[in-house]
């Protein structure tokens, strides 16, 4: 699911940090913000399961430009509206 604008408001703001934190892999500060929800879902065993009694984890993607280091950030800890589109 791609960010809205007031989305991507929320998550820069939650996310500011950032432009101090160096990356832990290459010590670069340079992080690219994903501007799209990504999604890990519960393992149940090996089958998909699209519906039901299972749960979804929404995650905001943020990357090292120099190393590609990936980083997830829980959507709904940073204040996200996942009503919004």
């Amino acid at each position: 699911m791609k960010l809205n604008e007031e989305q991507k408001i929320t998550v820069s703001d939650k996310l500011s940090f950032l432009k101090k934190s160096p990356c832990f892999i290459c010590k670069s500060n340079n992080w690219i913000i994903s501007d799209k929800i990504f999604e890990i879902r519960e393992f149940l065993g090996g089958a998909l399961q699209v519906s039901g009694d299972t749960s979804i984890l929404p995650l905001i993607s943020v990357t090292c430009s120099k190393c590609g280091n990936v980083i997830f950030f829980n959507a709904l800890t940073l204040g996200v509206d996942l009503g919004s589109k």
